[in-house]
């Protein structure tokens, strides 16, 4: 594709991370590159740099828009009517939907590590700790102290997304297990069994 002249800087910004975003769906990080993504939208990867910081900067910003797209699913489908047990299941099957719907670039999320950054931004980790919400609105009812409630709620979280990896990588039925949503089920009906008699 020739050289493209023209488009403001915002309109490069929009393009690229469309491009981005198309790459990093079709196959998560397998050929990816700033130079195929300058490619896709006619412009050369100097002129990606001088919108984008470097390619930490871009991908977090594509990751950055899949958390976003993951809370606003997971509002949407989750019953907020649901209390305690029952949201959290809610929310953990609407995270597996996502997951199982958007996997290449839901695995993006977790398998890219940062080339030039030591840490994440903070605005990044914000968008963290909004999806993190989710899970610690369910725990609320019971009688725990804030910081156990976030370790809770990501302790949960660290296990319904292993099982989502081995059921999305087809490992489940290597094991003869039952359904994710099976699994999901037991561990949060069991996890939350626990909870209650520590809040007790």
């Amino acid at each position: 594709m020739a050289r493209r002249t023209g488009l403001t800087r915002e309109e490069i910004y929009n393009q690229a991370i469309s491009a981005g975003i198309a790459m990093v769906s079709e196959d998560g990080l397998k050929n990816f590159s700033m130079r195929q993504v300058a490619k896709q939208i006619g412009y050369t990867v100097g002129t990606l740099y001088n919108v984008f910081k470097n390619q930490d900067d871009f991908l977090l910003k594509i990751n950055a828009l899949t958390l976003q797209e993951m809370y606003q699913f997971i509002q949407s489908t989750a019953d907020q009517n649901l209390q305690g047990k029952d949201l959290l299941l809610s929310i953990a099957i609407s995270y597996y939907s996502f997951a199982k719907d958007n996997f290449f670039r839901w695995k993006v999320l977790f398998e890219y590590n940062l080339v030039e950054e030591n840490s994440l931004p903070e605005w990044y980790t914000e968008k963290i700790e909004h999806l993190m919400s989710f899970a610690e609105q369910s725990l609320v009812g019971l009688n725990l102290t804030k910081p156990q409630i976030q370790k809770s709620s990501r302790t949960l979280w660290s296990a319904v997304h292993g099982i989502c990896i081995l059921s999305l990588s087809g490992k489940l039925a290597a094991t003869k297990s039952n359904s994710a949503e099976d699994l999901i089920n037991d561990l949060i009906d069991r996890y939350f069994i626990g909870l209650t008699i520590q809040s007790r």
